[in-house]
């Protein structure tokens, strides 16, 4: 069959589906979500030397407002090393500096040592009980911060960041390395990445940036040991992040830390240092 005589074959077929497409075949559909009981929503880091604190809220369905929903009653506990039980009094914090809400308050100080287990353990008067666990990890110390300037006019130069340290051969380690830059609006967030050692186990690890700083930035860099547990949570939210908004990306699930609701349970320890870039 010639290319001619099939396009003349062809043509009826395409008028048809040109007809179909201009008529109005839109078609409302309702989707009936199924009623899902509220759960408990927890986030809580626990800082050396600083009070213990959490946020705690209900979950709410997919097409609510986006209020908090308070957990009236909790009893909240944190737990070192199977010792008293420090409790956490309902008391609405406003962190102004981190752009964050607490509702839980104990002006007891974190005092803890590598391999020390916290448990946290929360329950309210609809009989719900959320738990979790967090193990604390040595610090891992910062190498060395370094920089370098592109080869554009000086004017108009850009410098990258490097930031290297040891990792431990002896287990798997995570991370996450913070950059914030110190300026007159108060500290603008430049870098939040997810570091392993899957590949670079024992080895010193070196992270470089692109060139996005300029002379006189103040720089604080944070590398922060995390167990498997947050680094999984944190993953998570980066990649429902970048999931949301885009047709072809597949469904992300948030994966918490601890069990009986959602949220995060997790000991920070953390190395820093300050650069000026010059």
């Amino acid at each position: 069959m010639g290319i001619s005589s099939f396009l003349r074959q062809l043509l009826p077929l395409l008028l048809l589906v040109s007809l179909l497409s201009s008529c109005d075949m839109e078609q409302e559909i309702e989707v009936k979500l199924p009623d899902m009981p509220t759960q408990m929503v927890v986030e809580c880091y626990l800082i050396n030397g600083e009070p213990m604190k959490l946020a705690l809220q209900e979950s709410s369905s997919y097409f609510a407002g986006p209020e908090a929903l308070l957990v009236e009653g909790a009893t909240v506990t944190i737990t070192r090393n199977n010792g008293t039980p420090v409790t956490l009094k309902d008391t609405v914090l406003v962190d102004e500096v981190n752009r964050k809400v607490y509702t839980h308050y104990s002006p007891a100080r974190v005092r803890a040592t590598p391999g020390d287990v916290f448990t946290l353990v929360i329950s309210d008067p609809k009989g719900r009980r959320l738990t979790g666990t967090t193990t604390v990890l040595p610090r891992v110390p910062i190498d060395s911060v370094g920089y370098k300037f592109n080869s554009k006019p000086e004017q108009s130069q850009e410098a990258y960041l490097l930031v290297r340290w040891q990792d431990n051969p002896d287990q798997k380690n995570f991370y996450r390395l913070l950059v914030h830059k110190n300026d007159t609006s108060g500290i603008d967030s430049q870098l939040d990445a997810e570091v392993n050692d899957r590949l670079r186990n024992g080895q010193k690890i070196t992270y470089t940036t692109t060139y996005r700083f300029d002379r006189n930035d103040t720089l604080t860099v944070k590398l922060f040991h995390l167990d498997e547990a947050y680094y999984d949570f944190i993953s998570s939210v980066e990649d429902a992040r970048r999931a949301n908004g885009n047709p072809f990306a597949q469904p992300v699930t948030i994966k918490s830390t601890v069990a009986g609701g959602f949220g995060i349970f997790t000991h920070l320890n953390s190395d820093s240092q300050t650069v000026i870039i010059k």
